[in-house]
């Protein structure tokens, strides 16, 4: 259903919203005076709110000054003789003479309507004015004639003869207007405009308000191509002592005006605002608000059809797509609206893209200056999202398949391109495989194979957060076609395992765990095989790792492949932290002979296990030479993740070894893991800082960092590296004296260790404190009895105690 037009019109009556620092800054343009014509270009996407703001902006003037609008949107205002008849009668009105206007119009007019005669010696404005209506009628349509004419006949009373003769006699041009030609004439007539306005306007400036500029590239009913406004300019640069605000879609961009144009853009409305317009028009279901604000844009042009049109059934669109586009492309050729529907497909945009569909590369400028055509950072575009709906409203799925083919094609060969799949040349959150996934579901092609191939090579160059959105379009995707479209039906495996992993990076055993409820992969499959090595994952953040144990162990002896050998560090890692230190060591370097020359997140995984493996046998020297040998892997592969992670590992390491150096390690490990979303390692890195602080005497802010890697790991769900922050916790209350809090701590830990069945040798550890300080705990006690056999160093047993007791005298309180 058609909205009327009346209904829309009345959302011009509806209360204001906002601006309030467009009003400011419009408040002090007013202050500011100037005898050359300065220009305010106010300008924005089609329905965001100009033209009200430029009725708010003539409100306030008002009461000022003087002011006239010339709406470019009415009929026979693309004229300059119209257009200059409608200023003089709203200028007029106001108490300017034009006495030189009217004789060179009067002339103007005899001139162009020879078979009419006038009724006073060539007086054009008689007493009445029906002459000027005739005119008006004639130029502008009966639509708006009422209005202006009224203006003119209070304004036009007619010129006497004797003044007349006076002002010929003053302007000897006026005496000439007679043998004028037509053009040189309609020039002389806007001069006279000019000249009387400025004289009315020394002491008393005045401000033209001009909207909808663009109106005038609209040429025969046909939009697009060169902008028909050279009398418009021409006008606007003679103008002085005044202020001339300029609305339309497109910035302006006019030599000759530099030092007198600013530039105001308009932007859409955030949330708040566009609910509080809807409120003011009488929509207060909040749910319904959310609804239309977030289909709306911002744009209040949709918020006041929405308000317009009758409440729609569920699912329905809220203001119809036909109002919007009409909106948006009345100014734009069916050529390019068919170039624009193309490239709406893509989600950004760029001049290559668009040579894939249009073989003239001369209108790529004409197009990406539409105000609807957003420049983002770099050579990328994007169509505002209105824009696209209504593009796309009548255009099938079967039909936008070629199309979304092309576009495939184009983002896979574009991260085949150097330096397109690097980190550094990320397109604002879109990395070019995920893209290419996007549109080769829509193509209708996308295997699952292929799929988990583009997730896999995104996420390692991107991070998770595209591969979280990677998730989010197959999801949208397989939600919006429904199971009978015949798309792979392992794509819904691809997106729950991508899903598990994801969570499992993060850190978020519990969500993965919520997200394999009811599955039971098969692991004779390679997607089957993937899911159940990352639910294993999922066992192991939630302290289960037996169960954890006995899944890499059927994964890492069952058929080669890529899930076997990640399965194969998983374990080595496991039996680490279960305290096989030389058990480990083989299965890595098992895991390390199987790896191929392409494998080097996988090599420089193992590097960092081992590193990690002697941090824990408190060999620090071995430590760090295996740390930079990770790090130079993990820098060869591009890998965001493992790099993050070597910042986390260097920060811990510095907290045992330089605490003056580790909080500021600390620090860039936190910044880098909170941008990948990392929780997990958030915590790790929040623990560290607070041991170097602990160890630096900087107590308060210690016991802060330990109270927020408690919150963080308790919230991820990371029980084993919540344990470890309570055990390295006791020695913060231990500097503060209080040794029984201490004694709690650190036999809660080993309670947590013990349960989760890792890291034995740290329970030996935080039994060890309580002899050194001389509070013996039973329960400490016995678990160092039942894990110590657990604990096989490198070395002899010994010799790891001796290491310990090191360490310990570094983080306990100076005598």
């Amino acid at each position: 259903m058609m909205v009327p037009r009346r209904a829309h019109i009345a959302g011009g009556r509806r209360p204001f919203v906002n601006r309030t620092d467009l009003m400011d800054r419009f408040r002090r343009e007013l202050t500011r005076s100037s005898e050359v014509p300065r220009l305010l270009n106010v300008h924005g996407l089609p329905g965001v709110g100009k033209s009200r703001l430029l009725r708010e902006w003539k409100r306030e003037a008002d009461a000022r000054g003087r002011t006239a609008l010339l709406d470019l949107r009415l009929p026979g205002s693309h004229q300059v003789e119209s257009a200059l008849a409608q200023l003089r009668a709203e200028f007029g009105s106001q108490g300017v003479k034009f006495d030189r206007f009217d004789i060179a119009y009067t002339a103007f007019w005899q001139k162009i309507h020879p078979q009419q005669v006038l009724r006073r010696s060539g007086d054009l404005f008689g007493p009445n004015g029906d002459a000027a209506a005739r005119i008006l009628e004639g130029a502008s349509g009966a639509s708006v004639v009422g209005a202006i004419a009224a203006g003119i006949r209070l304004s036009f009373q007619g010129i006497a003869a004797i003044k007349k003769n006076k002002l010929v006699k003053a302007e000897p041009e006026l005496g000439s207007l007679g043998d004028m030609l037509t053009a040189d004439l309609l020039d002389t007539v806007t001069r006279m405009f000019v000249q009387d306005l400025a004289d009315a306007s020394t002491a008393d400036p005045y401000v033209l308000f001009v909207d909808s500029y663009d109106v005038l590239s609209v040429v025969d009913g046909e939009a697009g191509g060169t902008f028909h406004d050279t009398w418009l300019r021409d006008l606007l640069e003679q103008l002085r002592h005044g202020l001339i605000v300029l609305a339309g879609r497109e910035q302006v961009r006019w030599q000759g005006w530099v030092g007198q144009m600013d530039s105001c853009g308009v932007h859409p409305l955030e949330s708040r605002y566009c609910e509080e317009l809807l409120s003011n028009a009488g929509v207060q279901d909040t749910v319904r608000q959310a609804i239309i604000t977030r289909a709306s844009q911002g744009i209040p042009f949709y918020l006041e059809l929405a308000v317009d049109t009758p409440e729609r059934a569920a699912g329905e669109r809220e203001v119809p797509q036909d109002r919007i586009k009409d909106r948006f492309l009345d100014h734009v050729p069916a050529d390019r609206r068919r170039i624009l529907q193309h490239l709406g497909l893509a989600r950004l945009f760029n001049r290559s893209m668009f040579m894939r569909f249009v073989k003239d590369d001369t209108l790529w400028d004409e197009l990406t200056e539409y105000s609807f055509v957003q420049r983002i950072p770099g050579e990328w575009y994007q169509l505002h999202q209105l824009m696209v709906d209504a593009l796309h409203a009548q255009w099938t799925p079967e039909r936008q398949r070629p199309a979304h083919e092309v576009l495939q094609l184009f983002w896979e060969e574009y991260a085949e391109s150097s330096g397109a799949q690097h980190p550094a040349h990320t397109v604002i959150g879109f990395a070019p495989l995920q893209e290419a996934l996007y549109h080769g579901l829509r193509a209708g092609g996308m295997t699952a194979a292929t799929a988990l191939s583009h997730a896999d090579r995104t996420k390692a160059v991107f991070g998770s957060q595209s591969v979280n959105g990677i998730i989010t379009d197959i999801r949208a995707y397989l939600d919006q076609v429904g199971p009978s479209s015949g798309y792979d039906p392992e794509l819904e495996g691809v997106a729950r395992c991508l899903a598990v992993e994801d969570h499992v990076l993060r850190g978020r055993g519990r969500e993965a765990q919520r997200e394999l409820v009811g599955q039971d992969p098969d692991l004779t499959t390679s997607l089957g095989a993937r899911l159940s090595l990352a639910a294993a994952h999922a066992h192991r953040l939630m302290g289960e790792s037996q169960a954890a144990r006995d899944t890499f162990e059927r994964l890492w002896t069952g058929p080669e492949g890529a899930v076997r050998g990640l399965a194969g560090f998983a374990l080595a890692d496991i039996t680490m932290c279960a305290g096989d230190f030389p058990g480990a060591f083989a299965l890595a370097a098992e895991v390390s002979e199987r790896s191929g020359p392409d494998e080097g997140v996988r090599r420089a995984e193992v590097k960092r296990l081992m590193h990690l493996a002697h941090r824990f046998l408190l060999d620090f020297p071995s430590a760090w030479a295996l740390l930079d040998e990770a790090e130079a892997l993990f820098l060869e592969s591009h890998s965001i993740h493992g790099l993050a992670d070597i910042q986390t590992n260097r920060a811990e390491l510095l907290a045992l070894t330089d605490p003056a150096a580790a909080v500021a390690a600390a620090d860039a490990a936190l910044d880098a893991q909170r941008r990948l979303g990392a929780g997990h390692e958030v915590g790790k890195s929040l623990t560290a800082r607070a041991i170097a602080q602990t160890r630096l005497g900087h107590l308060h802010e210690a016991a802060e960092s330990f109270v927020s890697a408690a919150q963080t790991l308790e919230a991820v769900g990371y029980r084993s590296g919540r344990a470890r922050a309570e055990l390295f916790h006791a020695f913060l209350y231990l500097r503060t004296g209080d040794r029984d809090q201490a004694v709690r701590r650190l036999r809660l830990a080993a309670e947590r260790l013990e349960t989760a069945g890792v890291y034995p040798f740290l329970s030996i550890l935080a039994h060890k404190v309580t002899e050194r300080i001389g509070c013996p705990d039973e329960s400490l006690a016995a678990i160092r009895r039942r894990v110590t056999r657990l604990v096989v160093p490198l070395d002899s047993v010994e010799g790891y105690e001796r290491r310990m007791d090191e360490l310990i005298d570094s983080l306990l309180p100076p005598e």
